[in-house]
């Protein structure tokens, strides 16, 4: 009896000497991860960086109009650049001239100031009594409901009213048209629009 309990006791003991040397060989030969350690392990809130969202920025084209208006800008532009530089060049000096041709100078330039201070006062004079003149006329037109006014037909106005009315009227086209940045000497042409021919300009 006691020697059977020997032999499975040491049966016993080579069983379990022999289980870790097979499950250790079988370690050994699959070299395949599990399925936890092939998996990487997912990030937590507070180890997720924190990146800025950059904004995208739509551009939408330029349409036939805004761009003819980007082009008269431009064109606006450089004409104020030109007549900026043109007006702060330096001046160049006079060359030297001698006592006589100064003394020239000099009448000439008197004459032209006494004949320019001629010229302001004749239109003046001109445009005052011109202004006097219809002051007078506008006086003397006839008023309404006055003996000869007759009725105009169609209309609620009479003759000697629709006369007034249109002596009174205001011309609001007095100045010189936004076509004309600089002064010029002639007078502007009765509807006339140069933009419509800066348009065509620009288009060609």
């Amino acid at each position: 009896m006691t020697m059977h309990k020997m032999m499975i006791r040491s049966l016993l003991r080579q069983r379990h000497q022999s289980t870790p040397q097979l499950s250790s060989s079988i370690r050994s030969i699959s070299t395949t991860p599990t399925l936890h350690q092939a998996m990487p392990a997912p990030k937590t809130s507070s180890e997720e960086p924190k990146t800025a969202q950059k904004k995208v920025i739509k551009t939408k084209e330029k349409s036939g109009s805004a761009s003819k208006t980007a082009a008269k800008e431009a064109k606006t532009n450089r004409l104020v650049d030109l007549m900026t530089k043109a007006y702060d060049a330096p001046i160049t000096p006079p060359p030297k001239v001698s006592d006589e041709e100064m003394a020239i100078r000099a009448m000439i330039g008197r004459n032209y100031v006494i004949g320019s201070f001629k010229r302001h006062n004749e239109n003046n004079h001109d445009l005052a009594v011109k202004i006097r003149m219809k002051k007078h006329a506008m006086k003397l037109l006839p008023k309404e409901g006055e003996i000869g006014d007759t009725p105009i037909e169609g209309e609620k106005n009479t003759v000697y009213g629709k006369w007034r009315k249109a002596a009174f009227k205001v011309n609001g086209n007095w100045g010189p048209p936004d076509s004309r940045p600089i002064p010029l000497l002639t007078p502007p042409i009765e509807g006339f629009d140069a933009s419509l021919y800066m348009d065509a300009e620009d288009e060609s």
